[in-house]
């Protein structure tokens, strides 16, 4: 009987040694995995989160602990992250992990922590590069969700389908705009911004009830046959395409695109897909090859401008751009696209103003300055949409009427259907949560067993670029070399534009040159003759 006892007594001390084990563990673990969610602080309009209170609570119920810096602009109210566990706090330094959505103040980043936002800076963004020396001066392991990619380098985490939603609602409302400014009332007008509607339902619900005035034959018959053509058929041309089809429509090729803008019905809306294969070609020889252009772009030439545009009301332009790629429109292209022209598609009628030309919006949801639409070089805001830009380089935000093609190009267009946008990337972000949990900022990359798509996604850590990022600081130098060159405009230069390159030109060049405060410009028919005076003059 005292041996029975003894046993037992021995298995209760066991148990109990393994639940003080297993506590400590659940105690240790707890203390290895907090993380943040910072308050966004780059707009008045972010009210984004990278993860929505249903997403905190899984990860609460895991061990996690989940501290959320407060914000009253936030879409989701504190009060619903408190309900799932979270803890509402300032001080976000105990999180070896913070998740945020736009850049980081520089005042305001940790040392040695793991930091998960869009840093803006993979194209070697110059302002954004101040960002990226202060994140590698304070050791800080940056991830960014841009370069989270599958196997097939296709992105797995974006907010592009939300952008392409909230883009296409934008146009639509400029649209409305626009041709009641050059004289048209049209069923558009009843068309909201994205962020005046409480959801995106209520949105598509308006863009409806247009598309049904439309069918009724309520456009004006001055305006002609409307086609929207969208650029690529990743999420963003998927998103804003979702919303196009609310309207009464018909998609046509690209090869009967032209045939639809002049001879199209008045009570339908012209839709067409525009791939790569469709404009790309080969700058010799012609033709397109997929795997040729990924690795050597610059073999390529752009005839968006000569096939497409011509033919497009609207251009919604939702392609990747990357450093060295054709762009879609340059800016000759758009003084082409933009002169007036006679529009014989159009029939006369009294009181109805003929518009200036064909092309009359363009949707830059990309919102990659200077890039894919060159003479894009800034972006429009939430607080100011719209521009109107002309074919003598012109902006003008203030108005909607006068020359020029309206364009939309806002970079945060998500934070107009904030809680839908938050709910959507959350939930992509999520399975790849356990996985970044694992960093340790202050430890080698080599210590860690990240998941391929992770890992690719990390920019820098330890105070350096990791391998496949460290092409930014060679563009950094290319970007400084031109400046140094003068062939970036430099606000406080004068400007000076000589017509010819003959002899009469050169002297004058040579005299203006002397003042480094002159930055010059020579047009020519005969390019060769430029290229000789470049050479001769750097910068020029």
């Amino acid at each position: 009987m005292l041996q029975e006892y003894i046993v037992y007594i021995k298995s209760m001390l066991r148990l109990a040694k393994n639940s003080l084990k297993l506590e400590a563990n659940s105690r240790s673990y707890n203390t290895k995995k907090v993380i943040a969610i910072r308050r966004e602080d780059q707009s008045v309009w972010e009210r984004r989160a990278a993860f929505a209170p249903s997403h905190v609570k899984k990860l609460t119920k895991n061990g996690v602990k989940v501290i959320v810096q407060p914000s009253n602009r936030r879409s989701y109210p504190m009060q619903s992250y408190l309900n799932a566990g979270a803890i509402i706090q300032e001080d976000i330094s105990e999180a070896s992990v913070i998740f945020g959505v736009k850049q980081v103040p520089i005042d305001q980043l940790i040392p040695d922590k793991t930091y998960c936002i869009f840093s803006h800076t993979i194209k070697g963004q110059e302002t954004n590069m101040a960002l990226l020396d202060a994140i590698l001066e304070k050791r800080i392991r940056l991830l960014d969700y841009e370069k989270l990619m599958d196997d097939k380098g296709t992105r797995v985490v974006a907010f592009g389908k939300m952008a392409g939603i909230a883009g296409q609602i934008n146009i639509l409302h400029g649209m409305g705009l626009r041709l009641l400014a050059l004289g048209h009332h049209t069923p558009f007008m009843h068309i909201g911004m994205a962020h005046n509607y409480r959801n995106s339902s209520m949105a598509r619900q308006a863009v409806r009830d247009a598309g049904y005035e439309i069918s009724l034959g309520l456009m004006p018959k001055s305006i002609g046959p409307l086609t929207f053509v969208f650029t690529g058929s990743g999420n963003v041309s998927q998103g804003s395409q979702e919303v196009f089809q609310e309207l009464p429509h018909e998609y046509v090729s690209f090869e009967n695109l032209k045939k639809a803008a002049e001879h199209g019905s008045l009570n339908k809306i012209y839709g067409c897909e525009i791939r790569r294969k469709h404009y790309l070609e080969r700058k010799e020889g012609g033709g397109f090859d997929e795997l040729e252009y990924e690795e050597h772009p610059e073999r390529y030439i752009s005839t968006f401008s000569k096939k497409i545009a011509p033919y497009a009301s609207v251009i919604v332009n939702g392609i990747y751009w990357a450093v060295n790629s054709p762009k879609l429109l340059t800016i000759p292209d758009a003084k082409d696209l933009l002169r007036p022209a006679r529009t014989p598609w159009l029939p006369t009628s009294v009181g109805a103003p003929a518009l200036p030309h064909r092309m009359l919006a363009i949707c830059d949801i990309s919102a990659d300055p200077g890039g894919s639409i060159e003479f894009m070089n800034e972006c429009t805001t939430i607080d100011t949409p719209f521009c109107l830009y002309d074919a003598d380089r012109n902006k003008d935000t203030k108005s909607f009427s006068g020359p020029g093609v309206l364009v939309c190009s806002i970079d945060n267009m998500p934070t107009q259907i904030p809680r839908e946008s938050t709910d959507f990337f959350g939930d992509l972000l999520f399975p790849f949560a356990q996985d970044i949990l694992k960093s340790k900022a202050e430890e080698p990359m080599e210590n860690h067993n990240f998941c391929a798509t992770v890992e690719g996604a990390i920019i820098a850590s330890n105070g350096k670029l990791t391998t496949n990022f460290e092409y930014i600081q060679d563009l950094r130098k290319i970007n400084m070399t031109r400046h140094k060159e003068g062939s970036f405009e430099d606000p406080s230069k004068k400007r000076v534009v000589i017509f010819g390159a003959g002899r009469v030109s050169a002297p004058l060049i040579e005299y203006l040159y002397r003042d480094p405060n002159i930055a010059i410009t020579v047009a020519s028919e005969m390019k060769d003759q430029c290229d000789e005076l470049a050479k001769k003059y750097p910068g020029v």
